[in-house]
């Protein structure tokens, strides 16, 4: 049996398990495109609808429940709307507060102490998405170096705003094509592209467009372009060139920040970046982002700055939002207060996965690789990235080799696989996904189980991994 046969059986299953997703799905399209806001969030022939989610489960509109690894696009570190968190937003909606006032409000310095005492960084500024934070801190390193050329690493995902949507997951001969219509007519020559951990590559490109880069943006540890960490090394060898060459340097922590421990990826390279963009985990469950960074240059957001240097970052309605910014307190001072039992807890399950998996698959033939590896980073990954290969390779280590059809085979990865652990009770993402504290070592387990159940039907069927 080939991948389209397994697949429309998957789909067929699907269907009939999930009427009343389907029809919603259906109703919805009427008024949304796909049925929904956001595009990760459809996968075919339709989403379910979820009615209920609480720690590692998730309830659907037909009444399936999953163990689910997707787990709020990787922000929920203590699982669904956690008790201590919940309590906390009760109690201070019941006091009559909590809803949008348009003032300061009490809490901003509070949440800001927490974040910046574990980052090393003068100041910050809050608003409400990934995207938009990514978005002011390009703004504001133009402004800062008056140079306009960003550089990024091929497979980083900064959210969708202009500056960046080049050279994201389009494999053509590389990942550098535009990936949006409606851009800035020359933004595709002042984007820099440049390989992830490639530190040959990382210094051509300083030599040739040094003197002109505003910022190099890179994700320490890179998520949409498949859960690899950046070598030591090369993560280190960023910070030189570009203090050499009096570029700024950008890390998105969007995702690492708060993940593998209570505080920021950077300090677990030994580097402090010029400005750092946060959000997911740092709201607790509510949409919070975040810029930190060196006093001068975020000062260039202030109503006093020079007029010809002030970046436009005024901040939106919603911008450090009451509820948001109590909920991200309340988060972070549990993450810091039981540090020692979550990230070691999560970080043993996250390893014996990614044993488990490519255990497994071997035993059975497929050349299966697993990312989300600590290696001398941390011991505490608790991500994991499953990819389906069609070259013997020891470790993936960078998006070229994930986005590459010649490499991996993102369909069975994405579609396939996705589809066949849904049908064994598992939601989960790029292959796995997220292990959050309220997992427990026997779903853990359970979901291995699934896993072996799926690959010997795979092996029966003949199902082999060929090239496109």
């Amino acid at each position: 049996m080939n991948k389209k046969s397994i697949m429309n059986k998957l789909i067929e299953h699907y269907i009939q398990s999930h009427k009343k997703s389907k029809a919603l799905f259906k109703e919805s399209s009427q008024y949304l495109i796909i049925g929904g806001s956001h595009n990760l969030r459809f996968f075919a022939p339709f989403p379910f609808y979820d009615v209920f989610c609480s720690g590692s489960k998730v309830t659907d509109i037909d009444g399936n429940t999953y163990i689910d690894f997707w787990q709020g696009h990787f922000a929920n570190i203590l699982g669904h709307n956690p008790k201590i968190v919940l309590d906390t937003l009760l109690e201070y909606f019941k006091k009559g507060e909590g809803l949008a006032t348009g003032f300061p409000g009490i809490y901003q310095k509070e949440l800001a102490q927490l974040i910046l005492k574990r980052i090393d960084a003068d100041k910050i500024r809050f608003t409400t998405s990934g995207t938009l934070a990514s978005m002011y801190a390009i703004m504001l390193s133009k402004a800062f170096t008056k140079r306009d050329l960003v550089m990024k690493v091929g497979g980083g995902w900064h959210g969708s705003q202009p500056f960046l949507l080049k050279g994201i997951s389009i494999y053509k001969q590389g990942l550098n094509q535009l990936e949006s219509a409606g851009l800035p007519i020359g933004i595709d020559s002042s984007i820099i592209m440049t390989k992830f951990n490639d530190i040959e590559d990382l210094e051509e490109k300083f030599r040739k467009y040094g003197e002109r880069i505003a910022c190099l943006i890179v994700e320490p540890f890179m998520g949409a372009g498949g859960f690899i960490f950046g070598h030591k090394k090369y993560i280190q060898r960023a910070r030189e060139l570009t203090s050499r060459f009096k570029t700024l340097l950008i890390l998105d922590e969007v995702v690492s920040g708060l993940r593998f421990h209570a505080g920021s990826i950077q300090t677990l390279y030994g580097i402090k970046s010029d400005l750092s963009v946060f959000g997911k985990a740092i709201g607790g469950g509510m949409p919070v982002s975040a810029i930190a960074g060196k006093n001068d240059i975020m000062a260039l957001c202030s109503p006093e700055a020079k007029p010809d240097e002030k970046v436009k970052f005024e901040g939106g309605t919603f911008s450090a939002h009451p509820a948001s910014l109590f909920a991200g307190i309340t988060f972070i001072k549990y993450l810091m207060e039981h540090e020692n039992e979550i990230y070691p807890k999560i970080g043993h399950l996250g390893a014996k996965v990614r044993k488990g998996i490519q255990e497994v698959f071997s035993t059975y033939g497929f050349n299966v690789k697993c990312t989300g590896y600590g290696d001398n980073i941390t011991k505490h990954s608790s991500l994991i990235g499953v990819h389906f290969l069609h070259e013997h390779i020891d470790r993936i280590t960078s998006p070229d080799q994930v986005w590459n059809p010649e490499v991996c085979d993102c369909e069975i990865r994405e579609k396939v696989f996705k589809l066949a652990m849904l049908e064994e009770g598992f939601n989960i993402f790029h292959g796995y996904g997220a292990i959050s504290y309220a997992h427990t070592e026997s779903e853990i387990q359970a979901s291995l189980d699934a896993v072996e159940r799926i690959v010997k039907k795979w092996h029966k069927y003949n199902l082999h991994l060929s090239k496109p």
